[in-house]
């Protein structure tokens, strides 16, 4: 493993309401960035070359320097590259090096979290003239991918349990998205787990006697990648691979069917003319020789879904919508289905924020659906996609600059109420009913610092001196026997 710091800028302001300020997850509010590169995270069967052989499992985790905090939630990112490697994908991107992804880490980084640029196993046969051969070898390099990032999860999990959670991640706040490959493998792990899913008609080879699934199991594994077969080793077993959400660049999902009420939500960000990935429904086509693959369900369809489920219910809250740019512009061309985030553009075109030097082998190959490429329109479109899906990063997973609407309201009840607010000198928090007692207390600044913990109050109220804080916001987390809950404070 080798380290290095990275000097960035920090940016920013988060627009709440008709406020703004600085504030960690929401924000850019770390100058630099650690990043230790080359972390092996596991081992598993590779048939990249056509020969089942171990490949090493690599990351890099990106960490805000200087950081105090012991317990920070983690975004594992996956790059795209069509499941094959660069440069014979013809493409100019396909490694966790890429410049979105470093771009995005770093952005991660620079507003608290851990990020961690992750690695999979490639390998397909898109060139075959055989249809069952396209889609069959297809669908098991996604599959291979799911295990890889289900292994990663695991690998952070073991760490801290065994080697004292070297990395500060806290395992109750994970995320995972991708980048166009990386995005069909972000939205399937969040919901294959169901045989009858990979048993759809579409997924089936009828030309074998008797008809069979693409992907076998017992040949492939398990759905969390846990047990040992011929193409699957093992990793971290007994570790738990879940996680809170799940974002995309681009990509699709296997089949909407795959979701189901329940599944963690999901965020979407998607060019609607992208030629390798439909915006709702259609079919994945191979771009070197036009031939058929699989059909698929884009973001569009998939969004859509989460929502009608009512997984998507965490995202905001309804009685504070977001009033921020990002926010403004994706509602006014997404039909309504929160959580997605349409990027229309002229022409054949996908990622847009993406970028690469004009030496790169496959630089004209690249410009044929992103024309005009350069590091500065990559920046412009990165720099939205954190503006929309920051907050609400911050709403599903609860952190410090999560919306609740001055006194907080649990299963249509107050719970806790907090007053006064603004205050000079103490702050009061009072839960309605002497039966539901609060537990914790914990007061944050807008760096994410914590300024005030009480883990074992006991009560159902609580004063807390404030003569102390500087003059600004707070947020305040309460957890009572009903609800787990925060609140913006205002010290004056």
């Amino acid at each position: 493993m080798k380290k290095t710091l990275l000097s960035l800028l920090c940016s920013g302001l988060f627009l709440a309401g008709n406020s703004a300020y600085a504030q960690r997850y929401l924000t850019e509010v770390f100058p630099v960035v650690q990043v230790t590169s080359d972390i092996i995270y596991g081992n598993n069967i590779s048939v990249l070359t056509g020969s089942p052989a171990p490949q090493d499992l690599k990351m890099d985790v990106y960490e805000p320097f200087g950081d105090t905090e012991t317990a920070r939630p983690m975004i594992i990112f996956l790059h795209t590259g069509s499941f094959l490697p660069f440069p014979l994908n013809g493409t100019p991107t396909g490694t966790r090096t890429d410049s979105t992804v470093v771009e995005m880490c770093k952005q991660f980084a620079r507003r608290g979290y851990v990020a961690v640029a992750m690695s999979y196993r490639l390998g397909w046969n898109p060139a075959s003239g055989d249809q069952d051969v396209r889609t069959g070898t297809l669908l098991n390099a996604v599959y291979r991918a799911i295990h890889d990032a289900k292994t990663c999860v695991r690998y952070f999990r073991k760490e801290a349990a065994v080697n004292g959670n070297p990395f500060k991640i806290d395992l109750s706040r994970i995320i995972v998205g991708g980048q166009g490959s990386g995005g069909y493998v972000a939205f399937a792990y969040a919901s294959l787990d169901k045989v009858s899913e990979i048993q759809l008609s579409k997924f089936i080879n009828f030309n074998t006697a008797p008809p069979t699934p693409y992907i076998n199991q017992a040949l492939s594994g398990n759905f969390e990648g846990t047990d040992a077969t011929p193409l699957n080793t093992p990793n971290h077993v007994g570790y738990s691979s879940s996680i809170d959400m799940v974002f995309n660049l681009g990509g699709a999902m296997g089949d909407s069917i795959w979701l189901e009420a329940g599944d963690v939500p999901m965020v979407a960000f998607h060019v609607p003319s992208d030629p390798f990935a439909p915006y709702d429904y259609g079919a994945v086509i191979v771009p070197t020789n036009g031939n058929f693959v699989v059909n698929v369900t884009g973001s569009y369809g998939t969004i859509r879904r989460a929502n009608m489920l009512g997984n998507n219910v965490s995202l905001e809250n309804p009685l504070a919508p977001y009033t921020d740019v990002y926010s403004v512009r994706a509602n006014s061309i997404n039909d309504g289905h929160k959580g997605l985030f349409p990027l229309y553009l002229p022409g054949p075109q996908a990622g847009p924020w993406e970028w690469w030097d004009p030496s790169n082998p496959n630089h004209n190959a690249g410009l044929m659906t992103n024309p005009n490429m350069s590091k500065a329109k990559g920046i412009a479109y990165i720099d939205s996609i954190q503006g929309y899906l920051a907050p609400r990063m911050v709403q599903v997973t609860k952190l410090p600059g999560y919306i609740t609407t001055g006194i907080s309201t649990v299963s249509n009840h107050v719970e806790v109420g907090t007053y006064p607010n603004p205050s000079r000198e103490e702050v009061t928090f009072r839960s309605v009913s002497a039966s539901n007692m609060i537990r914790i207390i914990e007061v944050r600044d807008m760096t994410g610092r914590i300024v005030y913990s009480n883990n074992n109050v006991g009560a159902d109220r609580i004063t807390v001196p404030v003569t102390e804080f500087s003059n600004g916001i707070y947020v305040a987390r309460i957890v009572s026997d009903n609800s787990e809950q925060s609140t913006k404070l205002i010290k004056q």
